[in-house]
């Protein structure tokens, strides 16, 4: 009767030793995860960050396609991936004004077009120079600099309408708008934290 005592006792050490280890590893993994950053932590810092914005579903739909969005830090480098994505888009812009214009039937097309083409190389430039302010941390100047840029497709929109290029132009003055839109809501994101550029989200 000694021996099987004896057996039953030191398994059941073993098993308490056991849950002992894997409790102290569960403890060990958990403390570890608080210091990962937000994306390694199973939480996605775009979801959080768009969840703050006016304009969640513009924000998200800019972020999300771009693989920089996966590896931002902080919302500071959010706005200059959504800024960059818009900065793409209205490059886009310009061509296709250029495009469009070699094929138009009429001199008031063909006017509108130039008129859209100039509206979208300002937008270019604004959009550069509100990047270089966001990575400035000029929150204040980068926020004031952003709130105007949806207005330059709006704008082409506006030339175009009744137009026959219009329809052409509708799908990318479109997207840019918007795109410009959502990262104008990121940019006042930052200027809500008076400058801060990480900032809890939850």
């Amino acid at each position: 009767m000694a021996m099987p005592m004896a057996m039953a006792t030191s398994r059941a050490a073993s098993l308490a030793s056991l849950k002992n280890i894997l409790a102290v590893a569960l403890l060990c993994a958990a403390v570890a995860a608080s210091f990962l950053p937000l994306s390694s932590a199973g939480v996605s810092l775009v979801s959080l960050t768009c969840r703050k914005t006016a304009h969640e579903r513009l924000c998200i739909s800019t972020l999300a396609p771009d693989r920089r969005s996966d590896a931002a830090q902080s919302v500071q480098e959010l706005a200059v991936v959504a800024l960059t994505v818009a900065r793409n888009s209205t490059r886009d812009a310009v061509w296709r004004t250029t495009v469009l214009e070699s094929r138009v039937r009429t001199p008031l097309e063909r006017d509108r077009l130039e008129q859209c083409r100039a509206l979208y190389s300002e937008c270019l430039r604004d959009t550069t120079t509100t990047i270089a302010l966001v990575n400035a941390a000029s929150y204040d100047a980068a926020a004031r600099a952003s709130s105007t840029l949806h207005w330059y497709p709006e704008k082409c929109q506006s030339l175009l309408y009744m137009q026959g290029v219009e329809s052409a132009m509708e799908q990318i003055n479109k997207q840019v708008e918007g795109e410009l839109i959502a990262s104008t809501d990121i940019v006042h994101l930052l200027l809500a934290r008076r400058g801060a550029d990480k900032f809890n989200l939850e």
